[in-house]
């Protein structure tokens, strides 16, 4: 069996669709061997997180508010129920919405209005 099949066979194994080589490393153990796998399960992995991403544009959702994002002074970051710190995408808050400003810690109801390959793009409602 191609190492991309049973690939696509355990994905679900990843809450997010997002996984990092070691993460694949540990799921599909010597198939990860050669870059040249690692690279083709990489792009599959991309493809199929950037789909799931797609579908949650509109969505609402509860965000636990992070801090300023380390990209940019202008975005802000935080984290819904499905995002693991350090494992799975971020979502950048590019709009506050009607308020002047937020507090990491916080929950604050949000829309998702962009999507990336791994990452969201929310507004404060």
């Amino acid at each position: 069996m191609a190492a991309w099949q049973t690939w696509h066979e355990h994905h679900a194994a990843f809450d997010d669709a997002q996984a990092d080589e070691d993460q694949l490393a540990f799921a599909f153990g010597p198939n990860l061997a050669s870059p040249r796998s690692r690279k083709k399960l990489m792009r599959i992995q991309q493809s199929i997180s950037k789909k799931r991403k797609a579908e949650l544009v509109g969505r609402e959702f509860d965000l636990l508010v992070t801090g300023e994002s380390d990209e940019t002074d202008m975005l802000w970051e935080g984290r819904t129920e499905m995002h693991a710190p350090e494992i799975d995408g971020k979502v950048y808050i590019s709009d506050f919405g009607a308020r002047e400003q937020l507090t990491p810690g916080e929950f604050v109801r949000c829309e998702i209005i962009e999507s990336h390959d791994y990452d969201l793009v929310a507004r404060i409602i």
